[in-house]
Order: C-alpha cells, then structure tokens, then sequence
C-alpha cells in the first residue's frame, strides 16, 4: 500500500489541502455567501485540490498508460475530475461529492469475466478494507427469478449471477454470435473528508485505484491478448 511519511513539507502542503477543503464545502453548502468570481475560483482550486491527490495514484500505480486528465464535471452536489486511460479506453471518476471524497469505475469487457480466476475476485474483495464500498449492479432479475436469484449482500454473487443470466440469454438468442455489450455495474469507494487525514485518503484512494485499474486491465487483456505489442 502507497505510504505517506509526514515531513514537514508534507505538513505545509496538507495545510494548503484544508484550506482548499474548507472553501470547497463552505462555497457547496453557503453558495449566497460568494460572489460569482469567487465561485468560479472555487472550483478550480477544487480541481487543483483533487489533482494534487490523483497524482499519487498515477505514482503509486506506476501503470503504462497515458492519461488523460484535462476534462471535469460539476453538478449541485460537488464535483470530479475524470482520469482517461488511453490503454483501456475507460474512465475513472474521482471527485467530492458533497463531504466525500469518492472514486468510482465501470466494470469494462464484462463478457470476458468467464475467463477470470480467483485472484480476480479476490482483488474485489480488498476493495472493501479500502473504504466505504459499493457495487452498483445494472443487471435486472424479472420477479418470478427472484426467489432463486436475489441478493443484497454479496459482490462476487450479483457479478456472477448478472453474468450467466447474460450467457444464458445469448446462448439461447438466435443471434447468439452478436449479442449488445454487457455491463454489469460499477465498482464504488468513498471517503468522509472531514474525518480522514490527508496520509490515509492519500494511501487509501491509491491503492484503491491500482485495483480498480487492474481488475479492469485483466477484462481488458483477455481481448487484446492476440493483438501486436505495439497496439497495446
């Protein structure tokens, strides 16, 4: 895991971080009280904030890839960056959303999930001593499937499950050779700004992100794997 020793330097900088920090959510939660200017200043400084964090991402991770971080969004709530992979064609969400900090990914070339072996679902599963964890599951269980297939409580069961209803249903498709992509969800981390020091979001969101990029990068690789070296 990322480690962060606290210098003095490192003191300085998380100092400047708590600033940026407490503008960013007093302007979110007491917008009448700043000017447009001021809002404006805001919220790249916020950019600026959640750059200065991804950057350890990049650094701890050391993936071979080329990134793309120049685009951002914003909305009532808070805003994030988005983190390009040029190799994977995917994006990572990583922004503040009201107090949280949050970090999230689609679940990319989910039909090669068949391929996987068990450090692939147990690389999910250290996701959840990372922070506040979530799945979202995009896959649909039709009442009467209920009964057999329900379930709230595991990760590993929902991707599973979403999977081989998928296989079943191309299987029996007549196009069963050009069936739409599948997506099964997207994996989801936060963190309580305001009670999380800047060492641990820091060591914690990298390593996050690491797992999240090569979980991806092994649903990825499966379809690319006869592909020239030069291409990947």
């Amino acid at each position: 895991m990322a480690s962060t020793k606290l210098t003095s330097s490192n003191v300085k900088h998380f100092s400047k971080l708590d600033k940026m920090l407490n503008e960013h959510l007093h302007c979110l939660y007491n917008r009448l009280d700043w000017t447009d200017q001021e809002r404006e200043r805001i919220f790249f400084q916020s950019n600026q904030l959640l750059l200065e964090v991804a950057e350890n991402f990049f650094r701890f991770g050391k993936f071979k890839d080329t990134w793309d971080n120049s685009k951002c969004h914003i909305n009532v709530y808070g805003q994030n960056l988005l983190l390009k992979s040029e190799k994977l064609n995917t994006t990572f969400h990583w922004g503040l959303d009201e107090q949280y900090f949050y970090l999230e990914c689609h679940i990319i070339c989910a039909e090669n999930l068949r391929y996987m072996n068990d450090e692939f679902y147990e690389l999910i599963l250290t996701l959840k001593g990372l922070g506040d964890f979530e799945f979202f599951d995009t896959g649909f269980i039709a009442k009467e499937e209920k009964p057999y297939y329900e379930n709230k409580t595991s990760t590993i069961f929902q991707l599973i499950r979403n999977f081989m209803i998928y296989q079943t249903e191309k299987m029996n498709a007549k196009n069963y050779q050009l069936p739409p992509s599948l997506d099964l969800g997207q994996f989801s981390l936060k963190w309580d700004a305001q009670n999380i020091d800047w060492s641990e979001l820091i060591e914690k969101a990298s390593a996050a992100f690491k797992v999240m990029y090569n979980l991806n990068y092994k649903l990825w690789k499966v379809g690319n794997i006869s592909k020239p070296r030069s291409s990947m």
